[in-house]
């Protein structure tokens, strides 16, 4: 795949993501707030998984394009690594909207085992996306092949830059859809 044509997709897809969450923020607490039924998410704890989850590759990439994203020059093709491929597939939601992964989330990314969830959660993940910017504009100079990171999953799965770039903005693809329909059931309810 062409790099340009990877970091363009990336980057409209976080913009797209940063707008909405600027939208929910807007929204009254009693939507974000609204719990469908006992243990299911509400939208700030979605953003708040998002913000865990996310978080990690983006502090990974700061990381390694810190260290290494100046040594190497820009490669006009990036070639999915076998892993990240398919995790990333894996992750993305199908065009009609639907999951092909059905998961339980690790307790790590789990925001009620965590720390919890605020109204601050928006505000991370707005923060979040302008980092993901950021990283999509220092990837058009380097190489997305030849730098690697560890995954959430640990140092075991590795993936290369480019994946470590296209996964979480899959996952996060993913949640947008919950928190539509999150936000759909909590006007249903207010009516």
């Amino acid at each position: 795949m062409r790099t340009e044509q990877l970091i363009e997709d990336l980057e409209h897809a976080i913009a797209e993501q940063r707008a909405r969450a600027v939208e929910i923020a807007a929204m009254p607490a009693e939507v974000v707030l609204h719990r469908p039924d006992d243990g299911a998410w509400n939208v700030l704890e979605v953003f708040e998984h998002l913000n865990l989850s996310s978080g990690i590759y983006v502090r990974g990439l700061e990381k390694v394009f810190a260290r290494s994203a100046h040594r190497y020059r820009a490669n006009q093709d990036f070639k999915p690594g076998w892993l990240g491929d398919y995790f990333t597939k894996g992750m993305e939601p199908r065009p009609d909207g639907a999951i092909r992964w059905r998961m339980r989330t690790m307790r790590m990314f789990d925001p009620g085992r965590q720390h919890g969830a605020s109204h601050a959660s928006l505000d991370r993940f707005v923060d979040l996306c302008d980092r993901f910017r950021t990283l999509l504009s220092t990837a058009r100079a380097t190489d997305l092949n030849a730098m690697r990171l560890a995954s959430s999953l640990g140092p075991i799965i590795r993936f290369k830059a480019g994946d470590a770039l296209r996964f979480p903005v899959a996952h996060q693809r993913r949640h947008f859809l919950q928190i539509e329909r999150l936000l759909q059931q909590a006007s249903l309810g207010r009516k």
